[in-house]
C-alpha cells in the first residue's frame, strides 16, 4: 500500500511539474471589454484579439462585462486570478474619470492592476445636437444656453463623457442638465428623439449619425480638425481656445501578474498594433495606434487622473 500511495503521489507531482512548465499561454485567455458590444472600443478589441490570437498560438476571446460606467468589468478582472490569462481594456474613462468621479470603487486604479500595453488614443469627442435645436454654431449653442440656464439637456453614458462636457460647461460658463445613461446608444438615441438638446460622445459612436443628418456636430474636441469630419470645426476655432479632450486605451492585467508574461505581451501587443488591418480598422473608428511600455503606461494613468481631479475640482464637482 505504501508503494502505490508513494507511486501516486509522484504521479501527481511529476503532472504538477508538467503543468507548471508550460510555455505561456497554453489555454485560450479572454479580455473583458467592460462596454457593450457593437461599440468603437469593442469593434478593435476584436480585431487586436484575432491578431493576437494568431501570433500566441491561443484563442483569444472578447468578454463584454457592460455595465455602471466601466465599473463591474474592471471589477471582475481585477478580482481575475493574476496568472495572464484575464486581460482588460482600461481608458481615461473607465479607471481616471471613474476614479474622480466616484467616492467609492471596487477597484483601485493603480493598485489592482498591472499595465500591459498602451493600445489607443486620440479617441475625440464631438459636441453633437438635435437638428431642431436653434444653434448652428458652438457660438449659437453657448449663447442659447446661457439665456436658458438648466434648461437644456445632455445625455451621458461614461465618465468620460460627463468629464468632456463639465469642462465645457466651465470654460463656456454655461448650465446644462444631466441626464443619465446606461449606454451610449440610448444617449444618442434619445438626442435623436428630441428629449435631449447636446451629447458630447466619441466621434467613432456619433459621426454616423452626423453624416445621416440625424444630428448636427458643432465641435470637435480635437486641437485641429479630423480626417473623420473635416467640416467640422474644433471648439478653439470655435471660441474656447485651448479646449482639448481626447480618450484612450490600454490593456491591463490583475496586480500579481509576473513581469515575464506582462513583457511576453506587451512585445506581442506591438507587432498587432503594427499590422496594417489592424491599423485601418483603428483608423476607421476614429482612433490611433498607441504603442509603449508598461511604465508608459503607468504614467499615462496617473498623467490622467491628476487631469480628472482638477476638472471636477473647477467644476465644483462632489464625487458620487
Amino acid at each position: 500500500m505504501m508503494s502505490r500511495l508513494i507511486l501516486v503521489l509522484g504521479i501527481a507531482a511529476m503532472a504538477s511539474s508538467l503543468a507548471i512548465a508550460q510555455p505561456y499561454p497554453s489555454k485560450p485567455i479572454r479580455i473583458i471589454v467592460p462596454l457593450g458590444a457593437g461599440g468603437a472600443t469593442d469593434v478593435v478589441a476584436r480585431v487586436i484579439a484575432g491578431k493576437l490570437g494568431e501570433r500566441l498560438g491561443q484563442t483569444v476571446v472578447i468578454e463584454n462585462r457592460p455595465g455602471a460606467e466601466g465599473i463591474i468589468g474592471l471589477e471582475a478582472a481585477a478580482k481575475a486570478a493574476p496568472d495572464g490569462y484575464t486581460l482588460a481594456l482600461g481608458s481615461s474613462s473607465t479607471m481616471a474619470a471613474n476614479f474622480t468621479l466616484r467616492s467609492k470603487l471596487p477597484f483601485h486604479p493603480v493598485n489592482d492592476f498591472v499595465p500591459v500595453t498602451m493600445a489607443l488614443k486620440n479617441a475625440f469627442n464631438l459636441f453633437v445636437v438635435h437638428p431642431g435645436v436653434p444653434a448652428q454654431t458652438l457660438k449659437e449653442f453657448i449663447a442659447l444656453a446661457t439665456a436658458s440656464p438648466g434648461k437644456l439637456f445632455y445625455g451621458t453614458a461614461t465618465s468620460g463623457s460627463k468629464l468632456c462636457t463639465e469642462m465645457f460647461k466651465t470654460m463656456a460658463g454655461v448650465n446644462l442638465s444631466m441626464v443619465n445613461y446606461k449606454s451610449t446608444a440610448q444617449a444618442l438615441t434619445d438626442l435623436m428623439g428630441g428629449q435631449l438638446q447636446f451629447v458630447c460622445e466619441p466621434v467613432g459612436t456619433s459621426i454616423a449619425a452626423v453624416n445621416a443628418g440625424k444630428l448636427r456636430a458643432l465641435a470637435v474636441t480635437s486641437l485641429t480638425r479630423i480626417a473623420a469630419a473635416p467640416n467640422v470645426p474644433t471648439v478653439t476655432e470655435s471660441g474656447l481656445a485651448g479646449f482639448e479632450y481626447s480618450a484612450w486605451v490600454g490593456v491591463f492585467a490583475p496586480i500579481g501578474t509576473s513581469r515575464a508574461i506582462v513583457d511576453k505581451l506587451n512585445t506581442e501587443f506591438a507587432q498587432v498594433l503594427k499590422h496594417p488591418e489592424t491599423v485601418s480598422k483603428i483608423e476607421s473608428v476614429g482612433f490611433d495606434p498607441m504603442i509603449g511600455g508598461p511604465e508608459e503606461l503607468a504614467t499615462l494613468l496617473r498623467t490622467e487622473i491628476a487631469r480628472a481631479a482638477q476638472v471636477i475640482k473647477d467644476a465644483g464637482i462632489r464625487p458620487e
